[in-house]
Protein backbone atom coordinates (compact mmCIF):
# COMPACT_ATOMS: atom_id res chain seq x y z
CA UNK A 1 0.00 0.00 0.00
CA UNK A 2 1.33 3.52 -1.08
CA UNK A 3 -0.45 6.75 0.28
CA UNK A 4 0.33 10.13 -1.11
CA UNK A 5 -0.41 13.22 1.14
CA UNK A 6 -0.24 16.45 -0.36
CA UNK A 7 0.17 19.43 1.97
CA UNK A 8 1.05 23.13 1.89
CA UNK A 9 3.28 25.11 4.04
CA UNK A 10 2.30 27.80 6.24
CA UNK A 11 4.19 30.93 5.02
CA UNK A 12 5.47 28.88 2.58
CA UNK A 13 8.22 27.48 4.90
CA UNK A 14 9.36 23.92 4.94
CA UNK A 15 12.53 22.97 7.30
CA UNK A 16 15.46 21.70 5.26
CA UNK A 17 15.73 19.82 8.52
CA UNK A 18 12.43 17.49 7.59
CA UNK A 19 12.50 14.28 8.47
CA UNK A 20 11.89 14.17 12.25
CA UNK A 21 8.72 16.31 10.93
CA UNK A 22 7.39 13.91 8.55
CA UNK A 23 7.93 11.44 11.64
CA UNK A 24 5.93 13.79 14.18
CA UNK A 25 3.30 13.85 11.53
CA UNK A 26 2.66 10.15 10.56
CA UNK A 27 2.87 10.09 14.67
CA UNK A 28 0.15 11.94 14.96
CA UNK A 29 -1.95 10.73 12.55
CA UNK A 30 -1.57 7.22 13.61
CA UNK A 31 -2.85 8.39 17.34
CA UNK A 32 -5.78 10.11 15.86
CA UNK A 33 -6.68 7.51 14.15
CA UNK A 34 -6.47 4.48 16.81
CA UNK A 35 -4.08 6.22 19.91
CA UNK A 36 -4.30 2.29 21.46
CA UNK A 37 -2.34 0.92 17.59
CA UNK A 38 -0.12 4.38 17.87
CA UNK A 39 0.72 3.19 21.53
CA UNK A 40 1.39 -0.27 20.95
CA UNK A 41 4.02 0.61 17.80
CA UNK A 42 5.94 3.36 19.34
CA UNK A 43 6.14 2.14 23.10
CA UNK A 44 6.83 -0.49 25.52
CA UNK A 45 6.09 -0.12 29.35
CA UNK A 46 5.37 3.64 28.97
CA UNK A 47 8.99 3.24 27.30
CA UNK A 48 10.18 4.51 23.64
CA UNK A 49 9.68 1.10 21.68
CA UNK A 50 12.89 0.86 19.10
CA UNK A 51 11.07 -2.69 17.26
CA UNK A 52 11.59 -1.82 13.24
CA UNK A 53 8.24 -0.10 11.68
CA UNK A 54 6.42 -1.76 8.96
CA UNK A 55 6.72 1.56 6.94
CA UNK A 56 8.97 3.58 4.48
CA UNK A 57 8.55 7.22 3.26
CA UNK A 58 9.62 10.07 1.22
CA UNK A 59 9.27 13.88 0.68
CA UNK A 60 8.58 15.81 -2.72
CA UNK A 61 9.19 19.36 -2.78
CA UNK A 62 8.04 20.62 -6.26
CA UNK A 63 8.58 24.31 -7.06
CA UNK A 64 10.82 25.66 -3.77
CA UNK A 65 13.84 28.16 -3.71
CA UNK A 66 16.08 28.09 -0.43
CA UNK A 67 16.53 31.18 1.86
CA UNK A 68 18.10 31.14 5.35
CA UNK A 69 18.45 27.49 5.35
CA UNK A 70 14.77 27.03 5.13
CA UNK A 71 12.36 25.42 1.81
CA UNK A 72 10.36 28.61 0.28
CA UNK A 73 7.58 26.29 -1.12
CA UNK A 74 5.92 28.26 -4.61
CA UNK A 75 3.88 25.09 -5.06
CA UNK A 76 2.42 22.23 -2.61
CA UNK A 77 4.64 19.00 -1.34
CA UNK A 78 3.82 15.66 -0.82
CA UNK A 79 4.52 13.01 1.78
CA UNK A 80 4.66 9.13 0.57
CA UNK A 81 4.42 6.21 2.77
CA UNK A 82 4.98 2.91 1.61
CA UNK A 83 3.75 -0.38 3.92
CA UNK A 84 2.39 -4.09 3.47
CA UNK A 85 0.71 -4.32 6.82
CA UNK A 86 -2.68 -3.21 5.70
CA UNK A 87 -3.75 -2.07 9.43
CA UNK A 88 -0.57 0.34 9.31
CA UNK A 89 -1.71 1.25 6.35
CA UNK A 90 -5.60 1.75 6.44
CA UNK A 91 -4.95 3.04 10.27
CA UNK A 92 -2.82 5.44 8.85
CA UNK A 93 -4.56 6.68 5.86
CA UNK A 94 -7.73 7.40 8.02
CA UNK A 95 -5.67 9.21 10.34
CA UNK A 96 -4.70 11.64 7.71
CA UNK A 97 -8.16 11.96 6.90
CA UNK A 98 -9.25 13.35 9.99
CA UNK A 99 -5.68 15.62 10.21
CA UNK A 100 -6.38 18.77 8.52
CA UNK A 101 -3.30 20.20 9.72
CA UNK A 102 -0.05 19.45 11.43
CA UNK A 103 2.65 22.34 13.70
CA UNK A 104 6.11 20.92 14.29
CA UNK A 105 8.35 23.19 15.98
CA UNK A 106 8.16 27.27 14.21
CA UNK A 107 6.25 25.16 11.31
CA UNK A 108 2.85 24.19 10.16
CA UNK A 109 1.21 22.03 7.30
CA UNK A 110 -2.07 22.22 6.04
CA UNK A 111 -3.03 18.66 4.39
CA UNK A 112 -4.75 18.58 1.26
CA UNK A 113 -5.70 15.53 0.08
CA UNK A 114 -4.83 11.76 0.53
CA UNK A 115 -4.43 9.16 -2.09
CA UNK A 116 -3.82 5.74 -2.21
CA UNK A 117 -1.46 5.29 -4.95
CA UNK A 118 -0.86 2.39 -7.64
CA UNK A 119 2.07 0.11 -6.64
CA UNK A 120 4.58 -1.03 -9.52
CA UNK A 121 4.34 -4.81 -8.65
CA UNK A 122 7.71 -6.92 -8.62
CA UNK A 123 7.79 -10.19 -11.44
CA UNK A 124 11.30 -10.37 -11.49
CA UNK A 125 14.21 -11.77 -9.98
CA UNK A 126 16.25 -9.18 -10.91
CA UNK A 127 14.87 -5.76 -11.15
CA UNK A 128 16.04 -1.97 -11.83
CA UNK A 129 15.11 0.20 -9.12
CA UNK A 130 15.69 3.93 -8.15
CA UNK A 131 15.86 5.31 -4.69
CA UNK A 132 12.71 7.56 -4.25
CA UNK A 133 14.56 8.43 -0.25
CA UNK A 134 17.96 7.70 -0.01
CA UNK A 135 19.32 4.56 1.01
CA UNK A 136 21.77 4.39 4.77
CA UNK A 137 23.76 1.42 5.04
CA UNK A 138 25.92 1.41 8.36
CA UNK A 139 27.82 -1.78 9.82
CA UNK A 140 27.39 -2.85 13.61
CA UNK A 141 28.87 -0.15 15.45
CA UNK A 142 26.82 2.20 13.17
CA UNK A 143 29.55 3.82 11.08
CA UNK A 144 28.40 4.74 7.30
CA UNK A 145 29.46 1.74 5.02
CA UNK A 146 30.82 2.84 1.10
CA UNK A 147 29.21 1.87 -1.71
CA UNK A 148 32.92 1.54 -3.01
CA UNK A 149 33.08 -1.58 -0.68
CA UNK A 150 30.26 -3.20 -2.51
CA UNK A 151 30.40 -6.86 -0.62
CA UNK A 152 30.51 -5.29 2.78
CA UNK A 153 27.68 -2.76 1.48
CA UNK A 154 25.89 -6.27 0.43
CA UNK A 155 26.77 -7.95 3.92
CA UNK A 156 25.24 -5.41 5.52
CA UNK A 157 22.16 -4.78 3.24
CA UNK A 158 21.33 -8.33 3.92
CA UNK A 159 21.07 -7.93 7.40
CA UNK A 160 18.94 -4.98 7.68
CA UNK A 161 16.66 -6.74 5.41
CA UNK A 162 16.98 -9.60 6.75
CA UNK A 163 16.10 -8.52 10.49
CA UNK A 164 13.02 -6.43 8.93
CA UNK A 165 11.25 -9.26 6.95
CA UNK A 166 11.76 -10.99 9.84
CA UNK A 167 10.12 -8.71 11.83
CA UNK A 168 7.57 -8.07 9.70
CA UNK A 169 6.69 -11.41 9.08
CA UNK A 170 8.06 -14.16 10.92
CA UNK A 171 11.00 -15.33 9.08
CA UNK A 172 14.34 -13.51 7.15
CA UNK A 173 14.94 -13.53 3.31
CA UNK A 174 14.71 -17.08 1.39
CA UNK A 175 17.90 -16.27 -0.03
CA UNK A 176 20.23 -13.27 -0.14
CA UNK A 177 19.78 -10.48 -1.73
CA UNK A 178 22.27 -8.97 -4.13
CA UNK A 179 22.64 -5.17 -4.86
CA UNK A 180 24.80 -3.94 -7.98
CA UNK A 181 24.96 0.20 -8.51
CA UNK A 182 24.07 1.49 -11.47
CA UNK A 183 24.69 5.18 -10.83
CA UNK A 184 24.51 6.23 -7.31
CA UNK A 185 26.05 9.09 -5.68
CA UNK A 186 26.50 9.69 -1.72
CA UNK A 187 24.33 13.06 -0.33
CA UNK A 188 24.89 13.71 3.71
CA UNK A 189 21.42 13.92 5.46
CA UNK A 190 21.55 16.81 8.60
CA UNK A 191 19.19 16.34 11.28
CA UNK A 192 18.47 18.37 14.14
CA UNK A 193 17.33 15.92 16.55
CA UNK A 194 16.62 16.45 19.86
CA UNK A 195 17.32 13.16 22.16
CA UNK A 196 21.13 13.67 20.09
CA UNK A 197 21.53 17.14 21.44
CA UNK A 198 20.81 15.60 25.25
CA UNK A 199 24.33 13.80 24.91
CA UNK A 200 25.83 15.74 22.81
CA UNK A 201 27.16 19.24 22.59
CA UNK A 202 26.49 18.83 18.55
CA UNK A 203 23.04 20.27 17.25
CA UNK A 204 23.24 18.26 14.10
CA UNK A 205 23.52 14.25 13.17
CA UNK A 206 25.39 13.97 9.62
CA UNK A 207 23.82 10.75 7.62
CA UNK A 208 25.48 9.49 4.91
CA UNK A 209 23.30 7.92 2.68
CA UNK A 210 22.84 7.30 -1.36
CA UNK A 211 20.67 7.81 -4.03
CA UNK A 212 20.09 7.20 -8.25
CA UNK A 213 19.70 3.54 -9.42
CA UNK A 214 20.70 0.24 -9.07
CA UNK A 215 20.01 -3.64 -10.01
CA UNK A 216 18.15 -5.83 -7.09
CA UNK A 217 18.64 -9.36 -7.23
CA UNK A 218 16.59 -11.80 -4.92
CA UNK A 219 13.59 -14.11 -4.87
CA UNK A 220 10.69 -12.39 -5.94
CA UNK A 221 8.44 -12.77 -2.46
CA UNK A 222 11.48 -10.96 -0.53
CA UNK A 223 11.57 -8.02 -3.44
CA UNK A 224 7.78 -7.26 -3.41
CA UNK A 225 8.14 -6.74 0.48
CA UNK A 226 11.09 -5.18 0.41
CA UNK A 227 9.80 -2.66 -2.43
CA UNK A 228 6.81 -1.68 0.08
CA UNK A 229 8.98 -1.96 3.60
CA UNK A 230 12.37 -0.36 1.77
CA UNK A 231 15.89 -1.05 1.98
CA UNK A 232 18.37 -0.39 4.58
CA UNK A 233 18.98 2.02 8.17
CA UNK A 234 16.02 4.52 9.28
CA UNK A 235 13.53 3.89 6.89
CA UNK A 236 10.71 4.93 9.05
CA UNK A 237 13.05 8.69 9.16
CA UNK A 238 12.43 9.31 5.19
CA UNK A 239 14.96 7.23 4.14
CA UNK A 240 14.62 3.95 1.64
CA UNK A 241 12.31 3.55 -0.20
CA UNK A 242 12.54 2.71 -3.57
CA UNK A 243 10.47 2.12 -6.79
CA UNK A 244 11.15 0.28 -10.36
CA UNK A 245 12.66 1.98 -13.11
Amino acid sequence: MRIEVIFNAEDKKFPMCYRMMITSVIKKSLELADEEYFRNLYYYEEKKNKRIKPFTSSVFLRKYEIKNNEFILNDSGSIIISTPDYNFGITLYNGFLKLKSHQYRDYKITINRVILKKENVVNEEKILCRTLSPVVITDKSKKPVSIEDIDKFNEELNYIADLSLETYRGYKLKRNIAFTPVRMKKIVAKEKITDFKNISSKDYIYIEAYSGQFYLEGDIEDLRLLMQLGIGFRRSECFGLIDLV
